[in-house]
């Protein structure tokens, strides 16, 4: 190894020393200035600065810049320029609430890395801005090693200029809360609506908006009337009607058409104009319609489907899932229907499904009366009013009272049935002359359910009181009385008594019942005139045997 001579100095090494850097403060040279850009949104087209409440879209920086100059001469950056990195600290909507973020596996996130602007959910025009500021370190041309450059805007950095963008929606409201169907009800108003009027160009956002109206189409407008003119009105209800319609004549500022053969349906209509809202009735022409109301209308280039608004304040959207998946729901229900049973949610016995027929008498043979939950909704006419029945009681049956003056039913109730009965000139055409009670059944339908008809007949026996020949559930149950053969048997002062005591006996025939072996018992046979009178149905057999198909 070399050694240095004692008392010799060591000599320094050849040239300058390294160079001092000396950052002139950019105040003096504004375009030296750190400069914030502003946030680039989308593709950077025009289009990607219209978002959809609640929608995604790319940002990101545009391309922010920090220059130093160095006031010091020989500076080994070229010019005495340092290029320093610039980040971005903190982005901004200006209070719009809605969110920055980034996507991962699992969903968005509402924190770290910013790649992703969620909208809020409330329309408007929007501002977005991100705050930047320098890392004012640069590397040294010379040496490699970073030194420390001018601290532009300290401590907090600058904000860039904003970038607008226009939030938008396009909803329609909910028509129909509460609604049960009736005939000839009005449902709504269903208001569609552009949101916000105008863009972040100033330009008017009206569009003309399409509405189309999705039906049943029921026969009749219940189990057992309908309405129909020769030529057709706009308002019947006979085959190849809808049971929702636009009205008539046409609301103002609206044209309304109709998509089937016969122009009967009336289920589409559209502005005259481009407009930001629109508001349109409903007419109801059955009392189990169930149907869908659209809107749509082009508001960005493409046609859009409004979304279900329940509440502007607050603002609140009808949404539901699919395999976790949150969606809106793009459609106004008539009537409001979530469990998808054709019954309106209202409905106080709607808790089961449309085609359930199950009322449960005790230990009879077969559960229910025909008629089907959604029939039962659906109702019927009798006497000329409209009934709904009650799924969930006792089973219903109906009965034909023609005479004059009316035979009665006698105490068929204690059979533990819920009689309806045809008694007045106002039921004709509510059956058809086989006894078919729900003869305008479509959805939902199980059975063709009659009636049983009780007539006052002469009958060729002496002796014989009532006849009944086939019993339920048989087109055409005939129940005849032979009142007069009542009267001479029992005399005045029982005949009332037990006239009520034979047809209930004959009810119980129709409905499947034998005789019976009690004496009590209405079914009991062969009666005794000079016994008492029955008064009820014994609980074994009969109130255990009887059915009605």
């Amino acid at each position: 190894p070399c050694e240095d001579e004692e008392g010799q100095e060591a000599q320094a090494p050849d040239g300058p020393g390294p160079h001092e850097h000396v950052w002139v403060d950019d105040q003096y040279f504004p375009w030296f200035d750190m400069q914030a850009a502003c946030v680039n949104v989308g593709d950077g087209s025009e289009a990607a600065r219209y978002v959809r409440c609640g929608d995604y879209v790319e940002v990101s920086p545009g391309s922010p810049l920090d220059w130093d100059i160095c006031g010091n001469e020989g500076c080994s950056f070229p010019g005495g320029l340092a290029d320093n990195a610039v980040s971005v600290e903190q982005w901004d909507d200006g209070g719009a609430e809605g969110q920055f973020g980034h996507f991962e596996p699992t969903g968005f996130v509402a924190d770290g890395y910013i790649t992703h602007y969620k909208a809020p959910m409330q329309p408007g025009l929007v501002s977005l801005q991100n705050r930047v500021d320098d890392i004012h370190y640069a590397e040294d041309p010379a040496t490699g090693q970073p030194v420390q450059t001018f601290d532009d805007f300290p401590p907090d950095g600058v904000w860039g200029s904003a970038t607008t963008i226009t939030v938008w929606d396009f909803t329609i409201s909910d028509g129909a809360p509460g609604f049960r169907p009736v005939l000839d009800a009005w449902v709504g108003p269903f208001g569609a609506k552009i949101e916000p009027a105008t863009d972040h160009n100033g330009q008017s956002m009206a569009r003309p908006i399409y509405f189309e109206l999705f039906s049943s189409a029921e026969p009749g407008y219940c189990l057992n009337r309908t309405r129909e003119h020769d030529p057709h009105e706009w308002n019947d209800t006979g085959l190849g009607d809808t049971d929702l319609k636009f009205s008539f004549p046409d609301q103002q500022g609206l044209t309304v058409h109709s998509t089937d053969f016969n122009g009967w349906w009336r289920n589409e209509a559209w502005t005259n104009e481009e407009v930001t809202t629109c508001a349109v009735d409903i007419m109801c022409l059955d009392y189990g319609a169930f149907g869908t109301l659209t809107a749509t209308a082009t508001v960005i280039g493409y046609p859009t489907a409004a979304r279900l608004l329940l509440s502007d304040n607050p603002r609140t959207y009808s949404t539901y899932q699919v395999n976790g998946q949150t969606l809106y729901r793009e459609y106004a229900p008539i009537p409001w229907d979530v469990d998808a049973n054709y019954i309106a949610d209202v409905w106080m016995r709607n808790s089961g499904n449309a085609a359930d027929d199950e009322e449960d008498e005790g230990q009879c043979p077969v559960k229910g009366d025909g008629f089907s939950r959604y029939e039962e909704y659906r109702g019927f006419c009798v006497n000329g009013p409209w009934t709904e029945l009650d799924p969930d009681a006792h089973k219903d049956v109906f009965v034909i009272d023609g005479n004059d003056p009316p035979l009665g039913i006698g105490s068929f109730a204690g059979l533990g049935v819920t009689p309806q009965v045809f008694n007045t000139p106002a039921a004709a055409g509510e059956f058809l002359a086989d006894c078919t009670i729900n003869f305008n059944h479509g959805t939902a339908h199980k059975h063709l359910q009659h009636g049983i008809w009780v007539v006052k007949w002469p009958l060729p026996e002496d002796g014989e009181c009532g006849r009944t020949p086939k019993a339920l559930n048989a087109p055409a149950t005939f129940c005849y009385i032979d009142d007069d053969e009542i009267l001479g048997l029992y005399g005045p002062a029982r005949h009332m008594d037990a006239r009520g005591a034979v047809v209930s006996h004959e009810l119980g025939h129709a409905c499947n019942l034998e005789h019976c072996a009690t004496h009590q018992c209405f079914m009991h046979w062969p009666w005794n005139v000079a016994d008492p009178l029955a008064q009820l149905y014994c609980e074994a057999p009969c109130k255990h045997a009887w059915h009605l198909y």
